[in-house]
């Protein structure tokens, strides 16, 4: 662990097993808590450990007591998330969707909000649940932005993300997916985001918990060594915040009209970042209990097509960068040969 400490700690510091701490003196404490630091204080003799999960706050620069420059503080950038959601007929579930991004306690983002030809009230339900949150704020207060899109083709998830794109303010960072019958864990959820973008990775694998049987489940986290198990990994789009220059480059767009688009757009950013970091606490809620969900419904001839649309796009990708890597060439053979598979036995499963 660590943790930030006054002058007056550092004799108990000495003797503690973590080796890096941050030294603060006279300091305002609630503008310490924002730096992301866990913080102990002297106070009446007593020393307070403040609880990193009851705050929520993650450490991002490392001290020694040796260092010179332990009184300097790094200043932390708070980077814009442009949060996609695509929408189909989910008007059931999109008021508390939205709702777990605007009662954010972090509010750098916007919300592109892409409807794909919905016969429902969802883009009503999306405007009215944005226009609630603004009736309750000050002048003040700073907070997100919502845009609400409407397409007039239907282009299913991997069209309306890349429709996003174009929506997306020039001062973006970072791209969050979050589909509409899903939401963010907590309030704390882009906070905690923010707090691991200081090392500004290409990528961030974050956790995501479950919601079946009207209760959440056990959470899965990512613990990628390397980008080769990234590659392998799970490869759901609300799993990773992505750098928008990555997200958006060319190479990278979701194939569009067919499902399991996120399968193929995964491995094509594992492929091409540079780095990647890890939050393994979970952050999004994946609600497995949505009856009206596409992945739910295996009968659909839908997803028949979209596992051989899926196969194609993976050979596609594979003879693309064959050649490159080895590493990833053998993974590519993997992949082709469980895309095959799924194809000859029909039964590929998401969960």
């Amino acid at each position: 662990m660590k943790i930030a400490v006054d002058k007056n700690s550092i004799s108990v510091v000495k003797k503690d097993k973590n080796e890096y701490v941050y030294l603060f003196e006279n300091e305002n404490y609630e503008e310490l808590l924002k730096t992301g630091l866990h913080c102990m204080y002297y106070k009446l003799c007593n020393f307070v450990d403040i609880n990193l999960t009851d705050y929520n706050i993650d450490c991002f620069k490392k001290a020694k007591i040796t260092d010179k420059d332990w009184d300097k503080l790094p200043e932390k950038v708070n980077y814009k998330i442009g949060i996609i959601v695509p929408n189909y007929n989910y008007e059931h579930t999109i008021e508390k969707c939205l709702n777990s991004i605007f009662n954010q306690t972090y509010q750098n983002y916007e919300i592109i909000f892409v409807d794909d030809m919905s016969t429902d009230n969802s883009v009503q339900i999306a405007s009215k649940t944005y226009g609630d949150f603004l009736d309750k704020q000050t002048m003040d207060e700073d907070f997100g932005e919502l845009k609400i899109i409407q397409l007039k083709q239907k282009r299913l998830n991997g069209g309306a993300r890349n429709e996003a794109y174009l929506h997306l303010s020039d001062d973006v960072d970072y791209i969050y997916y979050i589909d509409s019958d899903d939401w963010l864990y907590d309030k704390y959820a882009l906070e905690k985001i923010n707090n691991k973008l200081q090392k500004k990775p290409d990528v961030l694998f974050v956790g995501i918990a479950k919601y079946k049987n009207d209760k959440l489940s056990e959470s899965s986290t990512p613990k990628y060594k390397d980008k080769y198990e990234a590659f392998e990994g799970w490869s759901g789009s609300c799993g990773k915040v992505i750098k928008k220059e990555l997200a958006t480059r060319q190479e990278c767009l979701f194939p569009e009209g067919t499902l399991k688009e996120d399968r193929t757009q995964h491995r094509k950013i594992c492929f091409y970042m540079n780095s990647f970091e890890l939050l393994q606490e979970p952050i999004y809620v994946w609600n497995q209990q949505n009856n009206k969900s596409i992945t739910t419904i295996r009968e659909k001839v839908v997803w028949g097509t979209s596992t051989i649309r899926h196969y194609a796009d993976t050979m596609q990708f594979a003879l693309s960068v064959k050649g490159q890597d080895p590493k990833i060439d053998k993974l590519m053979n993997i992949a082709l040969n469980k895309c095959k598979k799924e194809m000859e036995e029909g039964n590929d499963r998401q969960w």
